[in-house]
Order: structure tokens, then sequence, then C-alpha cells
């Protein structure tokens, strides 16, 4: 078993994360790693600058998209060399396997992979089968991948639209609907049992404990740090947990935030260790809030409040087709207020920073927080049947797949 990722952003580490350690245990793996620089800093820069945003996000619809495909499918297939070389001298080495299953979740790598499999299959004799994950809620077409063998998406609306584009163009590809697969530690229950997020919304004392991922690409710094010092000196009950990679984008941040005496800051060297204390905070600590974009993040919705990752996430302002699409998804299932009358899992913030911060205060003072971490919290009927909700995807991945290669 390979899995392959490219750090262009926390969300396809966090789920490659989730795969491996939920993976059937007798099946050796390795990871396969490679460095997609320019996603990383479109990314960055189209985040941070509004015009830059305005193109790129022009450029993810319609005829646009289309172009952007070509060129870019056109460049990952012709730069595939060093992950054809790097496959073969893996596979190579397994003298016992007579199939390898390689589990893509960035669609770089997967479209470099599905352009070189059939080669890799006739100079080695082994049966290789490409397993890509799509890491948001989003039908862009880019998660079409000729060759991939297995696509999993986290809802039948995705489904439906690559599932229609892929047949278009004679991709002919198979894809499954499960629940955006999250850490194993994560779907852990609450313990101990009497230990309940809603306890500390009822106190007027408890220090409330708010989760502050940043981004891969060190993007909304301002804003996070205008919010944290605003809520700081209206109320000290707040604890702000701020992880972030040590980086020249992320140096003056950390310095500034590192003065306040009710922030801590975790950090670490690279993205992977990033992922590990991100997994530690929660497991070390009952997180009430969480602010974070609506990337990958925003599906930690779909888990109940007695849950270890089953924070109530207060969702920054979007960057992106995908995060839109992702806050689409939670409207669907009621997880973030709309028409719905259900209690919301998740919930905008305004724009502005300090609005922000008194937003934040007023759903502790209001009762909101309290009501959105209520034991009494429920799916709806149709979203429990669209199979798209629930704390078990990584394992069903894992299901999907064997039945699908026996």
């Amino acid at each position: 078993m390979i899995f392959t990722y490219a750090p262009a952003g926390l969300g396809h580490l966090r789920v490659t994360d989730a795969l491996v350690d939920s993976r059937p245990k007798d099946i050796p793996y390795i990871m396969l790693g490679s460095y997609d620089r320019f996603i990383t800093d479109i990314h960055r820069i189209t985040s941070n600058n509004p015009i830059a945003r305005l193109i790129f996000t022009v450029s993810q619809y319609g005829l646009m998209e289309e172009i952007y495909i070509m060129l870019y499918r056109f460049l990952l297939v012709h730069s595939a060399g060093p992950i054809y070389k790097n496959l073969k001298e893996v596979i190579s080495r397994r003298k016992d396997a007579d199939e390898v299953w390689v589990v893509a979740t960035h669609f770089g790598m997967a479209h470099q992979i599905g352009a070189v499999k059939e080669r890799l299959i006739k100079e080695t004799g082994v049966k290789i089968k490409l397993i890509v994950q799509v890491t948001d809620d989003t039908s862009q077409h880019i998660w079409c991948v000729r060759g991939a063998d297995l696509s999993f998406v986290p809802s039948l609306f995705t489904k439906e639209k690559l599932e229609r584009y892929s047949r278009k163009w004679r991709m002919n590809l198979n894809f499954e609907v499960i629940p955006y697969p999250i850490s194993p530690i994560l779907t852990k229950r609450i313990e101990p049992p009497g230990e309940k997020r809603q306890m500390t919304f009822l106190s007027d004392t408890k220090s409330i404990n708010v989760a502050v991922p940043i981004s891969g690409a060190a993007v909304g710094l301002s804003y996070i740090s205008g919010l944290i010092k605003t809520v700081s000196l209206k109320s000290d009950r707040f604890q702000f947990w701020v992880l972030a990679k040590k980086s020249l984008q992320t140096e003056m941040f950390l310095g500034v935030l590192g003065k306040l005496k009710n922030v801590h800051l975790v950090t670490g060297r690279n993205d992977n260790e990033i992922i590990g204390l991100y997994e530690l905070l929660y497991q070390n600590n009952l997180i009430h809030l969480e602010i974070t974009k609506p990337s990958e993040q925003a599906f930690k919705a779909i888990l109940p409040p007695n849950l270890v990752g089953g924070s109530l996430l207060l969702l920054a302002n979007p960057v992106g087709r995908q995060e839109y699409e992702n806050i689409d998804f939670l409207k669907r299932h009621g997880l973030i207020p709309s028409e719905s009358e259900m209690i919301p899992r998740a919930i905008r913030l305004p724009k502005e920073p300090k609005s922000a911060a008194d937003f934040i205060l007023w759903g502790l003072e209001s009762g909101l927080f309290l009501k959105m971490s209520s034991d009494d919290f429920k799916f709806s009927v149709e979203s429990l049947k669209s199979g798209e909700v629930g704390p078990d995807g990584a394992k069903d991945f894992w299901k999907i797949v064997e039945k699908h290669f026996d």
C-alpha cells in the first residue's frame, strides 16, 4: 500500500493521516510525498490579494476552468518522471507483492500516477490500483482523474456532477460516497463521559478552549490576530490554542500573539508535525470552539458534540470555490444556519475581526454556544440516509476498497 501526498495545504495531509491510521493493520504501507510549490504559492497569493483572488475564482468556473485543467494536467503529466521512478523503485523492492494499492489525496499526484500507471504495470508485472480521495465537497473537474480505479467523494451531489463530467470525456470513472474521513483520534467519545462541552457553556467561570489552526499557506493572519486581541480585552474566559508552522510568514504573527497571557502557541517545523500536534491538542484538552477556514476542517461538523472532535466551528471568510462548496454541504445537512430549524454545528463569522470577536462574545452570553453543544443534537433523517455524515468515513473507505478489489 502506497500513500501519496502533496502538502499544498494541510487538508490533503489530514485525510492521508486519517486513512493511514484506520487502514487494515496487517497491510504494510509507505508514504510517498511530493511538494507542489505551484499550488501552495497560488493559494497564498489568492488568499491575500483581492485582485489575484478574483482572477483565480474566475478560472475555477466554465470555459476558464477547462482551459486551466488542460494546461495544468499537461504540465503534471509531462513532469511525472520523478513519480514514475519513485513508484517503480518502491514496487520493485517488494518481490512478494502481486498487487499494490496507491492512495492519492491530492489531484496533482493523482493525475501523474494515472498517467504512468499502465506503463508501471507492464514493466513490473504488478497490478496497480489507483484510489483517489477528494478532499473537499467540490465538483471541480480537476478531480476527475484518468486512470483512477476508484474515487471517493463526500456527497451524492458531488458524485453526480463528477460522474456526468467523466462520462462526457469518456473517462468512465467510479465514484463512491462516504462521510469525509476524519482521524480516529477525533471520532472517539469524550472521556470521562461526565465531561461535556455544555457544562462549560453553562458555567460563568470555566475556561473556554478555542483551537485556532493556521492554514499551511499562512493566510488570514491579520484577521485572526485582531479577533483574538479583541476577545482577550473583553473576556478572560477564552484560552486560545494557536497551531502554526514556524516560517517567515508566521514569525511576526506568533511574536505578537505570544505576548498575550491567554494565548498558547503550538508550533511545529513542518506540516506533518502540525497535524500530529493538532490531534494531540484535541486528545489532551476538551476543545469547545474552533476558529477555522471552511476548508476540510469544516467537515468536523459531521461529528456530534459528544465526540472528541465535535467542537463548535466558527468559520472565517471562505477563499476559493472549494470552500464555498464546503459551506453548501453544511447547509444541505442543516449543520450551518440557513432556513433549517435544526441545531447548527457550525456558524460563519463576520468578515471584520472586531465584529467577529463581538459575535463570539454574544454567542456565549446569548446561549447560542450552549444550544449548539447540546447532547440532544441529532442529524436529520435525510442526512443519515444520505451516507454523508457521521464519524466512520475512514472505516467505510477501507470496507469499500476491500470489497471493490476483492
